[in-house]
């Protein structure tokens, strides 16, 4: 079994787990019921391998510093209520552009895990061949009405230094014809990402799909593929709009290709600024920095040295 494993993962992010997180989060590429969990949690408490403080389960070759325990992680659950309250006003808000599909939270904020000083992480779905005209404004309407995270490479020209306290940052933006993950970024990392994100807009099931096409996540955490709805999903269901299906009727080609050239718009835009990123015209991955890699190559080293 993996219960080692999944504390020492989740240690690289301060965040000693409960039961029923290890149950859900445990690397396992089969499914494990929760008595065969507490079985083997029980015998790690024996061995020494494992410590439980406050609730929480540690790696006992992990030094914690008490308050990450006893006060870390309630601090931060706390502050991300608030974010999450926050994010939610913007996801509806947006979702009132009929080819939002799906609006989902992600990040350490999904895991009730982030800081003061953290922004708010925001996956955007929409209906095939409308991300970029979509994206315009939805940019402007969170400009608008909320706070809103902009680029670093802006800030400092400005010489101003970026703040990015409860700011939205629509970091990672995806049309539903390209919900799948591409075979290159499909790691632990990325399926835990997929696992832990909280949908608050779910139309025609679309969060349901997108786990779906990604069931591959399953040969990292087969139990939280085995219930992956475990956030309660804020749906926008019922009776469409009137304008919600006038909406739906222009389908045709000539506004598939004003997304194109939207798209062609943007990314000139973009092009000259951006680093790593990947953009294509039914997807968007805006993160600073190769995050995965070092998250990975962090764990691994954990692996190494705790076994």
């Amino acid at each position: 079994m993996r219960v080692f494993p999944t504390l020492l993962y989740h240690s690289i992010f301060d965040y000693p787990l409960t039961i029923s997180e290890i149950h859900r989060y445990l690397i396992s590429d089969r499914i494990v019921s929760l008595s065969a969990l507490k079985k083997e949690i029980s015998s790690l408490l024996q061995t020494g391998k494992i410590l439980l403080r406050s609730g929480f389960f540690i790696p006992s070759s992990i030094i914690y510093h008490p308050s990450s325990i006893v006060v870390l992680r309630p601090r931060r659950q706390k502050i991300s209520v608030r974010k999450l309250a926050i994010a939610r006003r913007a996801a509806k808000a947006i979702s009132i552009i009929p080819w939002i599909k799906m609006v989902a939270v992600t990040g350490a904020l999904a895991m009730e895990n982030a800081d003061e000083d953290d922004d708010i992480d925001l996956m955007v779905v929409t209906s095939r061949n409308r991300l970029w005209i979509v994206r315009p404004l939805v940019l402007l309407f969170v400009s608008l009405f909320f706070k809103r995270r902009y680029p670093i490479p802006n800030a400092q020209t400005n010489n101003q230094k970026p703040t990015t306290n409860n700011a939205i940052c629509l970091n990672l933006w995806l049309d539903e014809s390209s919900l799948e993950i591409p075979i290159g970024q499909r790691d632990l990392y990325t399926a835990h990402e997929l696992a832990q994100m909280k949908p608050v807009v779910n139309r025609d099931g679309t969060y349901e799909k997108m786990m779906w096409e990604n069931r591959w996540g399953r040969k990292y955490l087969a139990n939280a593929w085995d219930r992956p709805s475990g956030y309660q999903v804020g749906r926008l269901a019922g009776k469409k709009s009137l304008f919600f299906q006038i909406v739906n009727l222009l389908t045709c080609k000539p506004v598939n290709l004003f997304n194109r050239l939207a798209f062609n718009l943007q990314f000139r835009y973009m092009k000259p600024k951006m680093t790593n990123e990947r953009v294509s015209l039914h997807s968007a991955f805006f993160h600073p920095g190769n995050r995965a890699d070092t998250i990975l190559k962090a764990y691994d080293r954990l692996c190494y040295r705790n076994f």
